[in-house]
């Protein structure tokens, strides 16, 4: 598991605003949780930030104080001014120390990760599999089944065509269990999902960005772009794994068609996933669109046993709600940020951030932001900072939406939790001006 490698020490801090300037004066008063006791302790922490009678962190909402000169210079950065710039900056022991449009609305590109990832390690958990089976829906005597094959999707999201994790390696499951001959059909079993192929925000080109969603994904459904198999993704790679089992020497006598396996029928093959905990990693260091959608729906499954897009997004926001003791005023319309009807202020995202670090999940969260200067999305950026090998953050771009939001150390060693969503004509390019803001924030000596 991947660590944070600096010591996150909290202190409480009295901010004095005297002439547009904060001066700081030190108290006496209990110390907020640092990262090494979250990790320490998750289960302990968790319990005592969601209590009988729900009452949120006033933390959270606590009123801004001013911000110190070397912050508000790197937040004075013209190519942020040029755009509609969301900001909210929390240094705890001291506040939200910088703030600018910190509650319009704004595009989150894939910062919207971050509502998909803790949704799904919160209402999934991170100890769940995935699952691609095939049953054999009738007796095998002599190497023939005497029925249909039946192939369900599990909503695992890295099943690849050939290779390891595949449907040629599920052939050769179902080839090993002595079937040579099925006398019926090949049925597909997609109904773990909903057949929903878009979220609802997405144009053509978002979803020839990410693909046609189904519960039974292969390559991430990136394989083909033809009308039927955008239409009908299923089906489709029910074709190819009819082709795998043609190339181990099982052969299907009837058509491919939509249906489902009897209560009790044989697995003759089965494929696992990584854990969601490592799923989540995935979607948060790559930015991994299609994890995303996936994770989305499958929360909806694991709330309601139906998995949808829309059912993912009430799920999550419900969950997230209770746990935080929050009211969540965002718009998700997808789980990757593809969708420019995704909608959440820079605060509500730092209060996100913020409420998560007491959450028996956290650490399995934290742990999949790419580090800056290091790995995943940040791997080329803040490097030579006081942000490099600190801050992890998920990035989000698309055309005139970029943001940036996580969590660092400043180098008078408190922990700092932060968002800025850039939106307008000249976003794409504001990176380096959030870098630098975030990096000023870490070299934050106060």
């Amino acid at each position: 598991m991947r660590r944070i490698r600096r010591a996150l020490g909290t202190v409480v801090v009295i901010a004095l605003v005297l002439g547009g300037y904060a001066a700081f004066e030190w108290a006496s008063e209990p110390t907020r949780p640092s990262l090494a006791a979250v990790r320490a302790a998750p289960q302990a922490a968790a319990a005592s930030a969601v209590q009988a009678t729900c009452a949120p962190d006033p933390q959270l909402t606590a009123p801004p104080v001013a911000t110190p000169p070397e912050i508000a210079a790197a937040l004075a950065s013209d190519r942020l001014g040029s755009n509609v710039t969301g900001v909210s900056i929390w240094i705890d022991g001291i506040g939200e120390v910088a703030t600018n449009e910190p509650d319009q609305q704004l595009i989150p590109a894939s910062n919207e990760k971050i509502f998909t990832a803790m949704g799904a390690l919160a209402l999934i958990g991170g100890d769940t599999t995935l699952t691609t089976t095939a049953r054999a829906a009738g007796p095998v005597v002599g190497g023939t089944l005497t029925g249909d094959l039946v192939l369900e999707g599990g909503g695992d999201p890295t099943v690849r065509i050939d290779g390891d994790h595949s449907l040629e390696e599920l052939a050769r499951q179902v080839a090993g269990t002595g079937i040579t001959q099925v006398t019926g059909k090949l049925l597909v079993d997609e109904s773990r999902y909903d057949n929903v192929r878009r979220a609802a925000g997405w144009g053509d080109a978002q979803i020839a960005n990410a693909g046609p969603l189904s519960a039974l994904m292969v390559n991430k459904n990136r394989h083909r772009s033809d009308a039927a198999f955008m239409a009908d993704p299923a089906i489709g790679n029910a074709e190819l794994f009819r082709e795998e089992l043609a190339a181990v020497g099982v052969n299907v006598a009837g058509e491919i068609e939509y249906g489902t396996a009897p209560d009790g029928s044989l697995a003759a093959g089965v494929l696992t996933s990584a854990p969601v905990r490592d799923l989540v990693d995935d979607a948060l260091l790559h930015s991994d669109n299609m994890i995303s959608e996936m994770l989305l729906k499958e929360a909806g499954h694991a709330a309601v046993g139906m998995g949808s897009t829309v059912g993912g997004v009430v799920a999550i926001t419900d969950k997230l709600n209770r746990e935080f003791c929050t009211s969540l005023l965002g718009i998700a319309d997808d789980g990757s940020g593809l969708s420019r009807a995704d909608l959440r202020s820079a605060r509500e995202w730092r209060q996100m951030l913020q409420a998560a670090r007491t959450e028996p999940w956290w650490t399995q969260f934290v742990d999949g932001l790419p580090v800056a200067g290091r790995s995943g999305t940040l791997s080329g950026r803040m490097r030579g900072t006081a942000a490099q090998d600190n801050v992890r953050a998920k990035t989000g771009t698309i055309n005139d939406a970029v943001s940036l939001s996580g969590y660092g150390t400043t180098a008078g060693n408190r922990m700092f939790v932060f968002s800025v969503v850039v939106n307008g004509g000249s976003a794409n390019g504001s990176e380096s001006s959030i870098d630098a803001l975030v990096s000023a924030v870490a070299s934050y000596s106060g």
